[in-house]
């Protein structure tokens, strides 16, 4: 879909700041003070306090008088696109036909940012992960979703990720290195579909494929987690890669 030209003075400075804001707090960051946000988002102590306050009233934070913190009302504001989205609908079904086949947890994955944010899920599930909650965010560089999204860059696009992105090994098993991590994404360009073995969480195995709309652009991608103790990397391709591929296929007519 083409987006619209949209100027600078279309837009509202406050509105965007608030935004910006509400998106400081997080798992590294669950409450902030005044000087802790401010510094955060660069702007001054006292306008960040009137967003706070604004928050606060509106119900979206609370505060003890010195940390302000998110309330469950800020769930709103993503579970408005999940109910109102019109391609979580769309990948719903296939999601859950994929993960009855398999018997295993089913999810998909879009890129914001230099995070991918996961939208759909299977509601059946073995598993018991992290990164597979609705609306979570994992790193690009060492899931399978993300490594998908980063084999579809070219080459100044992928650059300049390494250039802004720290690698840090979150497992024993994370590829943590630039070399590593480019090596892997050539090795997904050339098979089409990325295997991710414990590097985000010790125990769990992830395979997953591009979807691609008729145009070929990338969407979002399909990914498959398991325990890694049930079967090897070989097996887990053997049997589950057929399932992700038909999956594949009669999603890219309705991208």
């Amino acid at each position: 879909m083409k987006q619209p030209v949209i100027h600078s003075r279309d837009l509202i400075a406050g509105l965007q700041k608030g935004l910006a804001l509400m998106q400081l707090f997080s798992e590294r960051h669950p409450r902030l003070s005044v000087p802790q946000a401010a510094s955060l988002s660069g702007l001054t102590p006292s306008a960040v306090r009137r967003f706070l306050l604004t928050l606060v009233h509106d119900g979206f934070a609370e505060t003890d008088g010195r940390h302000y913190w998110l309330t469950a009302k800020a769930l709103r504001i993503g579970q408005a696109y999940v109910d109102s989205a019109q391609l979580p609908r769309m990948l719903r079904p296939i999601v859950e036909q994929v993960a009855r086949s398999t018997q295993e947890h089913v999810s998909v994955g879009v890129r914001d940012g230099d995070d991918i944010v996961h939208i759909v899920r299977s509601r059946y599930s073995h598993v018991a992960s992290l990164s597979i909650r609705p609306g979570s965010r994992v790193p690009m560089y060492c899931t399978a979703s993300g490594r998908l999204w980063l084999a579809a860059l070219d080459a100044a696009e992928l650059d300049a990720y390494f250039a802004r992105v720290e690698l840090r090994a979150l497992t024993p098993y994370t590829k943590s290195t630039e070399a590593e991590i480019r090596a892997e994404l050539a090795r997904i360009g050339a098979l089409g579909h990325a295997l991710v073995d414990q590097e985000y969480e010790v125990g769990m195995r992830v395979l997953g494929v591009p979807l691609r709309d008729r145009e070929g652009q990338l969407k979002a991608s399909l990914t498959l987690t398991t325990h890694a103790a049930r079967m090897s990397p070989e097996e887990m391709r053997e049997r589950y890669l057929p399932a992700l591929y038909e999956a594949q296929a009669l999603l890219r007519p309705i991208l």
